[in-house]
């Protein structure tokens, strides 16, 4: 929770993936992918509940061991060509019908394994500081990287994006071949030397 509103992170991680096969789960220094963006959840000091949504029951069982909320997705919402905010909305509205609704939706991907705590509390201060509907990541180059997104509840529905931006830099790969999991790998490494 921040300033009174409640977190809630969903973590999309579909089983299909066309250029690094399994990717959501596929290991990263002997890990699942997957383990990074819920460890990262778990260690904020704001997020109250970790969602994952996907259709494969592997990638629901990681989520399960991993401490997080699995929530099974349509196999409509699971095709290559449906976008994300599908599987989000999708799984928000599964999550209503169990949770109360949350203030603040975290949209986190699973396939930016450096995704860290820390940016995640800073960002989540800076959408409540400057009162934002929804907040992106983007590298230091200022292209967005898709890493995560913050929204405020009914942001979630809209068909646009809001008029109330705001952008946070941080400097992460999002994986898409092993190429990108050998230089995350070092990356990450070189972060606890």
């Amino acid at each position: 929770m921040i300033d009174k509103k409640t977190v809630y992170v969903i973590i999309p991680a579909r089983g299909g993936s066309k250029r690094l096969h399994r990717k959501n789960i596929y290991p990263v220094l002997g890990k699942p992918m997957l383990h990074y963006s819920i460890a990262a959840s778990r260690k904020s000091q704001y997020v109250d509940k970790i969602f994952v949504s996907s259709e494969d029951k592997e990638i629901l069982n990681v989520a399960k061991n991993e401490k997080a909320i699995p929530v099974k997705r349509s196999v409509k919402n699971s095709q290559d060509h449906v976008f994300k905010q599908d599987a989000i909305v999708e799984c928000l509205d599964a999550i209503k019908e169990k949770f109360d609704p949350p203030d603040i939706i975290i949209s986190l991907q699973a396939n930016s394994p450096e995704v860290k705590s820390e940016d995640l509390d800073k960002a989540l201060e800076k959408f409540v500081k400057f009162n934002r509907n929804e907040l992106m990541s983007f590298n230091p180059d200022l292209i967005q990287n898709a890493a995560f997104r913050i929204m405020i509840h009914d942001s979630v529905y809209q068909k646009t994006l809001s008029t109330k931006c705001g952008c946070f830099v941080t400097d992460y790969i999002d994986v898409h071949t092993r190429l990108d999991v050998e230089e995350v790998e070092k990356r990450l490494r070189s972060r606890v030397s």
